[in-house]
């Protein structure tokens, strides 16, 4: 088994929401700062790979993207968690104090 994930390319035909980009957009440069690795996740993910990558219909819709950040103490999560939500793009999500949304 390796580290390396395969390497896939999106259908010209379909292309990938720019909605959905935003996300990363959003995260990459404040995750690179932070040194953190991220990834998508949950119904977002499943649909970026089977119709961005396979063309297959879609499951069922949500309108969240769902992310986690590898953090290494709780020092560099307090300091994420202020860059994220110091972000005009992102808010502290209602639900959990901690999960900053985007906007």
């Amino acid at each position: 088994m390796s580290n390396e994930s395969l390497q896939r390319c999106v259908l010209p035909n379909h292309p990938v929401d720019p909605s959905l980009v935003r996300v990363p957009r959003t995260l990459d440069p404040i995750a690179r700062e932070a040194d953190c690795a991220y990834f998508v996740a949950g119904a977002t993910a499943r649909d970026l790979i089977l119709v961005n990558i396979h063309g297959l219909k879609p499951g069922r819709a949500t309108r969240d993207i769902d992310f986690g950040m590898a953090v290494e103490d709780w020092d560099r999560f307090a300091l994420l968690k202020e860059r994220l939500v110091g972000n005009r793009r992102l808010h502290a999500g209602s639900a959990r104090a901690t999960t900053p949304a985007l906007l």
